[in-house]
C-alpha cells in the first residue's frame, strides 16, 4: 500500500513539472504572480503587469510597469546578472516619488518590488542601480510605473461619490427591501 502511495506521488510530481514546461508561454503578469516571496507576509498587488526588460546599446536596462494601487500590494520583477546570480549590491538613485521600492537577493536573483501608494493615480519613475561585484560596472534600470486605482476608489478620490450619496442610495435599498417583504407576506383573513 505504501509503495502504490510513493508511485502516485512521483507520477504527480511528473505531470506537475510537464506541465511546469508550458508556463514559459504566460504572460509577464503571471510571471510576476509566480516570482518567490520570501517574505510572506507581502501582500501583491490585484493588477501587476511588467513588461519584459529591454536594453539599450547603452547597456541601460529599463522596464514599464502597470500596477492597480488602494490595496496596498506591491508589485515585483527579477534581474540578474548577465550569466546568471544576484548583485552584491544595489540601491535606488532616485526613489520613486509616489510609492515605494524595496530591493532583497534571493535564490540566485535580484528582486525589485515597488508599492504605489495608496491613494496615488498617475505616473511614477525611479531607477535601480546594481553592481555586480568588485569593480566591475554598475548597471542601471530605469523604471516607469502607470498607476491604476480601482474604480469605486477613483470615483470617490475624483470627488463622484458623496457621502450623501451613498446614504440615500441605501436608504432607497432599506425602503425597496421592507416593500418586497411586505408583499411577500401571505394575506391573512381574520
Amino acid at each position: 500500500m505504501q509503495h502504490n502511495s510513493v508511485l502516485l506521488k512521483g507520477l504527480m510530481g511528473a505531470a506537475l513539472l510537464a506541465f511546469s514546461g508550458c508556463a514559459g508561454n504566460q504572460s509577464r503578469t503571471s510571471e510576476t504572480a509566480m516570482l518567490p516571496n520570501p517574505f510572506a507576509n507581502e501582500k501583491r498587488a490585484a493588477r501587476c503587469e511588467v513588461s519584459p526588460l529591454q536594453t539599450d546599446a547603452t547597456g541601460r536596462m529599463s522596464v514599464t510597469m502597470t500596477v492597480l494601487a488602494g490595496d496596498g500590494g506591491m508589485c515585483p520583477f527579477a534581474v540578474s546578472k548577465g550569466g546568471g546570480g544576484s548583485y552584491v549590491s544595489f540601491g535606488v538613485v532616485p526613489a520613486p516619488e509616489h510609492g515605494k521600492v524595496f530591493l532583497y537577493s534571493y535564490d540566485n536573483r535580484t528582486y525589485v518590488e515597488y508599492t504605489p501608494a495608496v491613494d496615488y493615480k498617475g505616473d511614477d519613475s525611479f531607477s535601480v542601480e546594481l553592481i555586480p561585484a568588485h569593480a566591475q560596472p554598475r548597471r542601471m534600470v530605469a523604471v516607469q510605473v502607470h498607476v491604476e486605482q480601482p474604480a469605486g476608489v477613483a470615483a470617490v478620490a475624483a470627488g463622484e461619490v458623496s457621502k450623501k450619496s451613498v446614504v440615500v442610495a441605501h436608504k432607497r435599498r432599506v425602503v425597496a427591501h421592507k416593500a418586497v417583504t411586505k408583499a411577500a407576506q401571505p394575506n391573512v383573513k381574520k
